[in-house]
C-alpha cells in the first residue's frame, strides 16, 4: 500500500512533469568520492548541493571522460577548432546531455557547439571577458553564441557588465566550505612562526621572494616549480604545487593544517584587472581566520583593507610586501584581529550555505520560464 508522501509526489510528477539539469563539470568528475568523504572542499561543487534541493528537478553530473575519442583526433581537435573551449569530450557531453535535458549547467564556461544547436538551454559560468578574439564557428564567445545563452553567473562585477550585453547574467560571488577551512587552532604548532603563499595562476612570487629578502620572517610557497628561481633566500621555503590537480602536491588536511599555523596568508599578483586569480586562496584564509596581504586589483570584489582583514600593496613593491610582512610579525594581535575579522566575513558573505540558497534560487526562477 502507498504512504501518502509517495501518493503526493506521483501527483506532483503528473502535474508537474520531471525536469533534468545535466551539470557539466570535468575537473570534478574524478574527485566527487573525496568530496562525500570530506578530503576535497565542496565548495567545488559549485552549487550542486543547491541544485539537488529543487524540486520535481533531476541533477545530473555529466561524464566527458567516458566518451572514447582516438588520442590523436582530440588533441588536434582541442588544439585547432576548441582551444577557447573546455574541449571536444565536454562538448560533446554537453550536446548530448542537451536533447534529455531542460538545462546544461555549464561550471567550465561557454561552449561551442551547444548554443549553436540549442537555444537557450546553456546556463555558463564565467570568470572574466574573453581575452581572444570571439569570431569564427569554434569560438564560444561569438556574440551569436553568447546571445543564445538561458544565462550567464559571473564571478565578479565587471565580468557581468560584458556579458550582461548578450544574455541575462548575475554576479554571484564564490563561497568556500567552511568545515574543511573550519577556523579551528592547528592540531600542532610549527616549529617557528611563519607566512604563507599559494597558487598557480597569476602569481608574482618574483616580487614576494625580494620582499623576503628584506625580512627574517619564514615564508613558505606552494608553486610551480618553472617559476621557482635557482637560488632562493634562507628564510624560504618552496613546495612543488605544479600538479594537476593540486592536491597532489599538498593534500587538503595538510594545507589547512598550514593555514591554522601561519601568522597571515600572502598573495602576490601580477595585477591582471579581469582576471579572478587568487580567489580561492583569499577565501580559504578568510574562512581559517588568517590575516591576508594581497597585491592590489581591480576585478576580485573582495577588498581586504575595506572589510578589514588585511592589507593591500602596490604592484611590484618588495618594500610594501616587506612592511606589512614586518608589522604582522611583530604585532600577533593585530594579525589575530584581523583573522578575526575575516573570519566573520566570510560566514556572512560567502559561506557554502548561502552561495547554494543563491544558486538553487536563481535555477528555479529560470526554469519557471522556460517552457
Amino acid at each position: 500500500m502507498k504512504s501518502l508522501a509517495d501518493k503526493e509526489n506521483e501527483t506532483i510528477e503528473k502535474n508537474f512533469p520531471l525536469r533534468k539539469i545535466s551539470v557539466l563539470h570535468p575537473y570534478l568528475e574524478d574527485r566527487i568520492h573525496e568530496i562525500e568523504k570530506g578530503l576535497y572542499p565542496r565548495h567545488h561543487l559549485w552549487g550542486m548541493d543547491g541544485l539537488k534541493t529543487l524540486k520535481g528537478v533531476q541533477i545530473e553530473l555529466l561524464r566527458s571522460n567516458s566518451i572514447k575519442l582516438p588520442p590523436i583526433f582530440e588533441r588536434v581537435a582541442n588544439r585547432f577548432f576548441f582551444r577557447n573551449s573546455p574541449g571536444i569530450k565536454a562538448e560533446l557531453s554537453a550536446l548530448r546531455a542537451s536533447r534529455r535535458s531542460s538545462l546544461v549547467y555549464s561550471v567550465c564556461g561557454p561552449l561551442s557547439l551547444l548554443p549553436f544547436f540549442a537555444k537557450a538551454k546553456l546556463v555558463s559560468w564565467v570568470f572574466r571577458k574573453p581575452k581572444e578574439s570571439t569570431k569564427g564557428f569554434f569560438s564560444p564567445y561569438s556574440p551569436e553564441k553568447l546571445k543564445r545563452h538561458a544565462a550567464f553567473l559571473c564571478l565578479t562585477k565587471r565580468c557581468r557588465s560584458f556579458f550582461a550585453a548578450h544574455s541575462l547574467s548575475k554576479f554571484m560571488p564564490w563561497c568556500v566550505d567552511m568545515k574543511v577551512f573550519d577556523g579551528k587552532p592547528p592540531s600542532s604548532e610549527a616549529n617557528k612562526p611563519f607566512f604563507l603563499a599559494t597558487g598557480k595562476t597569476g602569481r608574482d612570487f618574483n616580487t614576494l621572494i625580494e620582499a623576503a629578502k628584506l625580512v627574517s620572517a619564514e615564508i613558505r610557497i606552494i608553486g610551480p616549480k618553472n617559476r621557482k628561481p635557482l637560488a632562493l633566500p634562507a628564510n624560504v621555503l618552496w613546495l612543488d604545487g605544479t600538479s594537476d590537480p593540486p592536491d597532489k602536491a599538498i593534500d587538503y588536511p595538510t594545507l589547512r593544517e598550514w593555514y591554522a599555523q601561519c601568522t597571515a596568508t600572502l598573495i602576490p599578483l601580477h595585477g591582471d584587472t579581469e582576471d579572478t586569480c587568487g580567489y580561492t586562496n583569499l577565501l580559504e584564509s578568510m574562512a581559517m581566520g588568517k590575516a591576508v596581504i594581497m597585491t592590489r586589483s581591480g576585478c576580485l570584489d573582495v577588498d581586504p583593507e575595506t572589510l578589514g582583514f588585511g592589507f593591500l600593496v602596490s604592484l611590484k613593491s618588495p618594500q610594501e610586501w616587506a612592511e606589512k610582512i614586518k608589522l604582522l610579525s611583530d604585532d600577533s594581535r593585530m594579525a589575530n584581529e584581523l583573522g578575526n575579522k575575516g573570519r566573520q566575513v566570510a560566514e556572512m558573505q560567502f559561506s557554502e550555505n548561502l552561495f547554494n540558497s543563491e544558486i538553487r534560487r536563481f535555477f528555479d526562477n529560470l526554469l519557471t520560464q522556460i517552457k
